[in-house]
């Protein structure tokens, strides 16, 4: 009896451990075992432009990133980091030419987009480390690199919340396996962490506050992270921005993060005037013949972010045509070489007068007008011009002066006709040039005039 009591006090024992384990784990599923990834591009690749924003799982708008860009070569090659079942291998609107792979085990999707070239095809089952596309600026793109985001969903076969931080879900290697690849950290020097929720507003020159040795300068923005440098008591140095808590500071040309409750302002930074132009433009001007194609050209700069860029045809009154689109850069330069380009067709305009246009938005919400250029698109002049019957003298209308030289010409008062002629005073259809031809004639022009 002693023995069926224990056993049973046992069970109820590792019960009770299960439950304890399995309400202490994290919620949610967020976290998981480190996994092992192949880097997307050639290893050479690690400068990262743009990094995951985390505000995109709270507002799932194109405003927050939802991947790294990773900046690469034109054409190099884009590997699978992680096997699975290709979904997608397609065109996908601003994301370009965009690869989707679903893995199984990890019930997540990677996505490669703004490739020059795709590589394999729905269906397929790629392993780590395959080349499924080439690297290239297709769709929404301002230059040659890979966007690479990971999620748990798809909308209308389009990357949806959740998204993931590639930088911080995966551990990775060169396609070889052999070589750990060390993507620059989104905690390194001189970079933002993904929760980064610092702004501008606490720019400016600070020094030091109830410091007596020194302050560190920090890997990211918490005691926990490294130390990768440190500011002298009393000495002066820059925040960049900062939150009330840590700050982007540099000093002797260190970059990190430090506590700003050891430092105080001594002078605030000036803010940043609006200020964009517009370089190394093509503009269509005067005339544009029918069906002729247009490049589009033009490299905008500013000092604040470009947060909207919008235009293309409008018609003289000023109505937009087919031939509109937008584009939000969220960057201090926008080439329109490339999306802009790509989705202005001129050659399907019609003939009409029209007003080429390019306006642009900057984060304080100021517009700059670019471009205006008026043309016209003139009467392919290929087609066959349909003459006036009559017209004798070539200027396209029916008067008192093509009577004169048909009189002239039934006289014998001027010299032959030109077959042209000929055919054109033919005003019966008869096949013959006679005076009840000029009688015809002498009926137009009085309905003409009339």
């Amino acid at each position: 009896m002693k023995n069926v009591i224990k056993r049973a006090a046992a069970v109820l024992l590792v019960m009770a451990m299960l439950f304890t384990v399995q309400i202490c784990a994290p919620f949610g599923g967020s976290a998981h075992a480190a996994v092992y990834a192949v880097w997307p591009t050639d290893p050479k690749y690690k400068n990262i432009t743009t990094y995951f924003n985390p505000q995109r799982n709270v507002n799932d708008v194109s405003g927050y990133h939802n991947a790294i860009d990773i900046e690469a070569a034109g054409g190099s090659n884009i590997y699978a980091a992680y096997g699975g079942e290709v979904i997608s291998a397609d065109w996908k609107g601003a994301y370009g030419n965009m690869v989707i792979i679903y893995h199984e085990d990890l019930k997540v999707y990677t996505f490669y987009a703004h490739a020059s070239q795709l590589n394999t095809s729905a269906g397929v089952k790629v392993k780590q480390g395959d080349i499924i596309a080439k690297v290239g600026s297709t769709g929404e793109s301002s230059g040659n690199h890979l966007h690479f985001g990971i999620c748990d969903t798809l909308l209308g076969g389009y990357p949806a919340r959740t998204y993931y931080d590639p930088l911080s879900y995966f551990s990775y290697s060169d396609n070889s396996g052999n070589t750990t690849v060390t993507p620059p950290s989104t905690t390194a020097p001189g970079t933002t962490t993904p929760e980064c929720s610092c702004t501008e507003d606490y720019a400016g020159t600070y020094t030091t506050k109830n410091v007596v040795t020194y302050l560190n300068i920090r890997s990211g923005h918490n005691t926990t992270s490294s130390i990768i440098g440190s500011i002298p008591a009393n000495a002066v140095f820059t925040v960049t921005k900062g939150n009330g808590e840590w700050a982007h500071v540099e000093y002797n040309g260190v970059k990190g993060y430090a506590s700003m409750a050891y430092m105080q302002l001594k002078e605030k930074a000036p803010e940043v005037e609006s200020d964009m132009k517009i370089e190394n433009t093509t503009v269509p001007e005067g005339e544009l013949p029918k069906g002729k194609s247009f490049s589009v050209k033009g490299s905008i700069t500013s000092n604040l972010p470009i947060t909207k860029v919008y235009g293309g045809v409008y018609f003289r009154s000023g109505e937009a045509t087919s031939q509109c689109v937008e584009a939000a850069p969220n960057t201090l330069k926008y080439d329109l070489s490339t999306y802009f380009d790509q989705n202005i067709r001129f050659s399907v305009l019609n003939e009409g007068e029209y007003t080429f246009k390019i306006t642009a938005e900057d984060k304080s919400g100021k517009s700059y007008e670019l471009i205006s250029s008026e043309f016209y698109i003139a009467k392919d002049k290929t087609e066959p011009v349909e003459k006036i019957k009559g017209d004798l003298n070539s200027d396209d209308k029916l008067n008192v002066s093509d009577a004169v030289i048909l009189q002239s010409y039934l006289l014998k008062n001027s010299e032959s006709f030109t077959k042209e002629q000929y055919e054109n005073s033919d005003m019966n259809g008869d096949g013959e040039v006679d005076v009840f031809d000029l009688i015809e004639l002498k009926k137009a022009i009085v309905n003409a005039t009339s």
